[in-house]
This record gives C-alpha cells, sequence and structure tokens, in this order.
C-alpha cells in the first residue's frame, strides 16, 4: 500500500486523431448552434429552446470529453458514471433552469435599461447586455462542468480504490 505513495501519478494521453475529431466536434457544434438561434431568433421562446439544446452538447462534450487543462475522459460504458448520470441530470436541469431565469429576467429587463447598456461602443464585443447575458450564462456553464467532473472523478477514484484488484495487492 505504501509502495503506491511514492508513484507519480499516471496522466492521460491524448491522441492527436482524437484532439482533431474533439475539435471538429466542437466545431461543427458551434456552427450547428449559431444557426439554431439564427433560425429560432424571431419565433417564441426561440431563444430559450435554442439555449437548450446548444448548452445541453457543449456540456456533455465538456463534462465527458478530454479538454485542454483537463486531460481527463469518462466513458458513458463504465458502471461507475452511469451510477453518477441522475445526479449529473439533476445538476444539469438547475443550471439550465438557472440560466433559463436569467434570460427571462434579463429580457424583461431590456425594455427598462437605459440606452447605454443596448448601444455598441467602441467594444467589439458587443452591447453591455450582450456582455452580462454571455459572462453569466458562462459563470453558470464551467461552473457545472468543473463540478461535474469532480463528481465523475471524486466516483471513479474511489471505485478504483475499493476494486478487489486493489485489494488484493
Amino acid at each position: 500500500m505504501f509502495e503506491q505513495l511514492n508513484k507519480p501519478e499516471e496522466t492521460t494521453r491524448i491522441s492527436v486523431a482524437m484532439t482533431l475529431g474533439i475539435l471538429a466536434t466542437y466545431l461543427i457544434g458551434a456552427f450547428g448552434g449559431l444557426c439554431l438561434f439564427l433560425f429560432l431568433e424571431d419565433r417564441p421562446f426561440g431563444t430559450q429552446i435554442a439555449t437548450v439544446m446548444v448548452y445541453t452538447y457543449f456540456v456533455f462534450w465538456f463534462t465527458f470529453f478530454p479538454t485542454r487543462g483537463m486531460p481527463e475522459q469518462y466513458s458513458l460504458q463504465s458502471k461507475t458514471v452511469q451510477r453518477q448520470i441522475p445526479r449529473l441530470l439533476t445538476i444539469h436541469c438547475a443550471c439550465l433552469t438557472l440560466i433559463l431565469l436569467e434570460q427571462t429576467v434579463l429580457f424583461a429587463a431590456k425594455r427598462h435599461l437605459p440606452s447605454y447598456w443596448l448601444t455598441k461602443h467602441k467594444d467589439p464585443r458587443g452591447t453591455l447586455y450582450d456582455c452580462v447575458l454571455l459572462a453569466s450564462s458562462g459563470v453558470v456553464f464551467f461552473s457545472q462542468v468543473l463540478f461535474s467532473r469532480r463528481i465523475l472523478s471524486r466516483s471513479v477514484k474511489e471505485d478504483s480504490c475499493e476494486s478487489p484488484t486493489y485489494l488484493q495487492k
């Protein structure tokens, strides 16, 4: 048992093919999300429907596949990961509710905001209103991804410590 304390942790290596595949998937998702927002923009609740679909797509990819700085990959075929799916779905529903509530409040408040919030200035990122909308959604997104990956990481680590092969050593 003590000999494992001195072992350096193994880092997972990501192949070039996997990196290119994940990049292609992100780009396809970004293009599809942009098209979805443009297509549903003028429809009732179109922005909210597009948000749910695009948000869920990217949360799935950022949670289960390796990204820069988070090289761990979690397989949906793993029993350990499958046991955590209800918890992850609950967290996802709570975050979606928070984002949709935030959008509803900001959309309702848009009429009452000063023109400064809705005017494009020299800032290339858009209006202050758009920046607040995107930044608040981004905070919820990355919080959910980091929280979900932490849950998966702990459950995989606990499961590997309790496995029969570990106890036999």
